[in-house]
């Protein structure tokens, strides 16, 4: 690929040395990185993967969004959705995903996450128009099944950037999100709206499924495989670009399938509660019955979204405490999650027990606070991507997280009744426990990585040499568990 740019201001490599984006078994010495390097390289990197990246997540979070507008748009009316079936066009979304990753595991030791991402989007641009086409609810759900499958950023965000880089960088991923929902949602009231021969919202598919198509399509042509066939780094900036990160202990893609770190990781009590969270966190979601819930308070279609705005502006607020937060309290990520968790927990306690009167802003000012959990996320999967290290046990933790983002956003709209709208008290109830198991169980995550800090630390200072916290030496694949000198970020 022709897109060298050279920088004549690169560090001198010695060629002998040179770290390959593979497994390296041996120690060796890395190469100083000046500060200036570091940022030169970093702004190189946040030029090219992290713009793909964010337009990867606007698409498939287009997708999530575009189901809720296209529902007050006549969807439900043109398929005959009766009784908890909208509930289920939604859920069985997650099925899909459920099932993807289960193959990811596999896939992703045998393919880049290049050819994963970019081959999984692409088809979803494919399915995302064919949902034109259905007819009746059956039709519907099946097309919402073959969209499920999700790319693996804690993986990728982990390859290209340093501990304290992710939360920013995941929040740029989920600040995709807020802008599916704000200018993605005016963009679809705009299609939804047009009058014809063929349904708005039919349209609507269309159109933001041949995006999804062009967006599979750059994704896979200009993200390289890893930082050693970057073409946008010059020679120099991609020995720093793997350098900056294998000293954090970062684990290098491999496609050896690693028993040791299964067994290490099926063992790790962790590994059970990152499930827990994004179960808990995907099944309070309210975003997909956000658009019912106005539209069921009384307001038309367009005021519907117009008023998905405010909380989009209080999303971002709540990213921008997430990621500021943990850079002014690097070892706080645990506590700031919590934090971060009293704004959700509070707007589901305000839906139910707010009075439904004349006075209809109470109740829409409670609902965006419920739709506030896009911090707490971006800060959750910055912990994975930053703790857990190895290629098996960070694809199985990754994969794990995902598996209960699915099986969450499965159960989640079951508890949105159709016979309790606009305000479904069942639900509301129900996500207030959800956010309380939340952070019982973040709190254990955290007891647990501190007490092994001081676990390791008490070996060191007994003299034990590999267990002294130290820069890493080569860009290897053992993982956290085995690495005594290893620490974990709170």
């Amino acid at each position: 690929m022709s897109h060298q740019l050279n920088n004549h201001d690169d560090p001198i490599i010695d060629e002998e040395r040179k770290v390959e984006h593979d497994v390296s078994h041996e120690p060796a010495e890395f190469i100083e990185i000046s500060e200036e390097d570091n940022r030169r390289v970093l702004r190189k990197i946040d030029s090219i993967v992290l713009p793909l990246a964010s337009l990867v997540y606007f698409c498939q979070y287009l997708d999530k969004r575009g189901l809720s507008f296209a529902a007050i748009f006549g969807l439900q009316k043109d398929l005959h959705l009766k009784g908890q079936e909208y509930s289920w066009a939604s859920s069985i979304f997650y099925f899909g995903t459920l099932a993807s990753q289960f193959i990811s595991i596999k896939v992703l030791h045998m393919f880049s996450i290049r050819a994963y991402v970019g081959v999984t989007v692409i088809l979803w641009g494919g399915v995302m128009m064919a949902q034109a086409a259905p007819q009746n609810a059956r039709d519907l759900l099946a097309l919402r099944f073959l969209l499920g499958a999700y790319p693996a950023f804690i993986v990728l965000i982990s390859f290209w950037y340093c501990k304290a880089e992710h939360p920013a960088r995941f929040a740029c991923l989920y600040g995709a999100d807020v802008i599916a929902q704000g200018i993605g949602g005016l963009f679809l009231y705009g299609l939804s709206s047009i009058k014809g021969s063929l349904a708005g919202w039919r349209i609507a598919m269309l159109v933001a499924g041949a995006l999804s198509i062009i967006i599979g399509l750059l994704f896979t042509y200009f993200i390289p495989v890893d930082a050693k066939k970057a073409w946008f780094l010059s020679e120099g900036d991609r020995q720093i670009a793997i350098d900056r990160v294998a000293r954090e202990h970062a684990s290098a893609q491999s496609k050896e399938w690693k028993w040791d770190q299964f067994w290490d990781t099926i063992k790790d009590v962790r590994f059970y509660l990152t499930f827990i969270w994004a179960f808990c966190l995907c099944a309070c979601t309210v975003l997909q019955f956000g658009t019912l819930i106005l539209n069921g308070l009384g307001y038309s279609t367009f005021i519907t979204t117009v008023l998905q705005l405010p909380a989009c502006g209080m999303q971002l607020v709540c990213l921008f405490i997430a990621v500021f937060g943990c850079r002014w309290y690097p070892n706080g990520r645990g506590y700031i999650q919590v934090g971060l968790a009293f704004i959700p927990f509070i707007g589901a306690i305000l839906l139910q027990t707010l009075p439904y009167g004349k006075n209809k802003w109470p109740l829409a000012g409670a609902l965006w606070m419920t739709t506030c959990n896009q911090g707490i996320v971006i800060v959750n999967l910055s912990i994975i991507s930053s703790n857990i290290k190895g290629h098996t046990r960070k694809t199985l933790f990754s994969t794990f997280f995902y598996i209960g983002y699915a099986t969450g956003s499965i159960c989640g709209p079951q508890l949105f009744l159709a016979q309790e709208k606009p305000l479904y008290r069942t639900a509301m109830r129900t996500i207030v426990a959800l956010y309380i198991v939340y952070m019982l169980t973040m709190a254990a995550f955290t007891l647990i990585c501190k007490l092994e800090n001081r676990r390791r630390d008490r070996l060191a200072s007994e003299g034990n040499e590999s267990a002294i916290a130290k820069p890493g030496s080569s860009f290897d694949n053992e993982s956290d568990v085995k690495d005594l000198s290893f620490r974990y970020v709170l």
